[in-house]
């Protein structure tokens, strides 16, 4: 028997990631009670982990190699950090993330002159947490978004693209992190350099796959390609369920100033929505529904806007996660069950 390729896909949200990092720190804890194995990781869990913006971060986090406990494994090193590790180091990157100090504010016109935010946070950040390791070189399959200005077209890193055209579409974990959350308007576009030196002009993966989960099943097609989709299993998490409604006796007078910030929120959720419907669909058409698992936690009241990065509203991202977690015991079981088994 064919054994199962397990996909994790990680939507973007900004702040709001801390909700998929809870949910998988939950679940590999859960998964080492289960396994006996403290040295488990999710990285183990998966044939292939993709993300956008904040789930490429995500993703970037659980497969930095840690190269000086690896020393006789040079060639396939061990995640670095545990995924309460991550979710601990998501959570304080958040508030320097969307920090706004009075010189910056002032210099930006309060984001009207330049992006909202500098990125000299999640540079610093990048450079000190996940170091200089290529994504050539981290131990499983991956697929991170992002979208090149220059070229206008997509640009999806992979672990698998390296093999093909070797050092061309190389890049360091680090920019890759980010380019995959360089949000328009939020921060300025990241100019990187593949291993060749070749340069790139990204943004946000997000401006085309917020939620990444059909991109990933491509690239697993791509990878595996002999492999049906009945082989295929897949967590997609997202990172907060969004319901606010715009009435027509309030959008009848919106003008283009007015329409900024819904068209934004609403082209997100939709084009997630759309994402999550194709994927089912395959899956189902496959007369494999249940190989599909999509985790859309409500968010009660946390804030739904991705840049805001108090210590109040990631108190109420971390109550919104814990609560489905709770609520959640015979899922949670279920996706144990299917990565143990399978």
């Amino acid at each position: 028997m064919t054994a199962v390729k397990k996909i994790l896909s990680i939507d973007g949200g900004g702040i709001r990631g801390i909700l998929p990092a809870s949910i998988l720190a939950h679940l590999e804890k859960r998964l080492i009670q289960q396994g006996g194995d403290s040295n488990l990781r999710i990285a183990d869990c998966f044939d292939l982990l993709s993300g956008t913006s904040a789930g490429g971060i995500l993703v970037a986090l659980y497969l930095t190699p840690n190269k000086s406990s690896d020393i006789n494994n040079v060639n396939n090193p061990r995640p670095k950090y545990s995924a309460q590790e991550v979710l601990d180091l998501y959570t304080e990157l958040g508030p320097l993330l969307f920090k706004k100090p009075i010189g910056y504010f002032l210099k930006s016109a309060a984001g009207l002159l330049r992006s909202r935010y500098s990125e000299d946070a999640l540079y610093h950040f990048s450079k000190q947490i996940i170091g200089d390791s290529y994504i050539s070189e981290v131990m499983k399959d991956c697929l991170i978004t992002a979208y090149d200005l220059s070229s206008r077209k997509a640009l999806l890193f992979s672990k698998f693209a390296t093999k093909k055209y070797g050092s061309m579409a190389d890049y360091k974990l680090s920019d890759i992190a980010c380019a995959t959350s360089a949000a328009p308007s939020y921060f300025i576009p990241s100019q990187i350099f593949a291993k060749d030196g070749g340069p790139r002009h990204l943004v946000d993966g997000g401006v085309y796959a917020g939620n990444p989960s059909m991109c990933a099943l491509v690239e697993a097609i791509k990878i595996w390609p002999k492999e049906r989709v009945e082989n295929f299993s897949m967590l997609s998490i997202g990172t907060g369920k969004v319901v606010k409604p715009y009435h027509y006796k309030q959008t009848k007078h919106f003008g283009y100033i007015h329409w900024l910030n819904p068209i934004l929120d609403i082209l997100m959720s939709s084009v997630s929505e759309t994402v999550d419907y194709q994927v089912q669909q395959i899956f189902a058409i496959s007369k494999v529904s249940q190989n599909y698992t999509r985790i859309e936690p409500p968010l009660f009241t946390a804030d739904t806007k991705m840049d805001n990065g108090s210590s109040s509203n990631i108190r109420k991202l971390q109550w919104a996660a814990q609560n489905y977690i709770d609520h959640n015991e015979l899922l949670f079981d279920s996706i144990c069950k299917s990565i143990i088994t399978n």
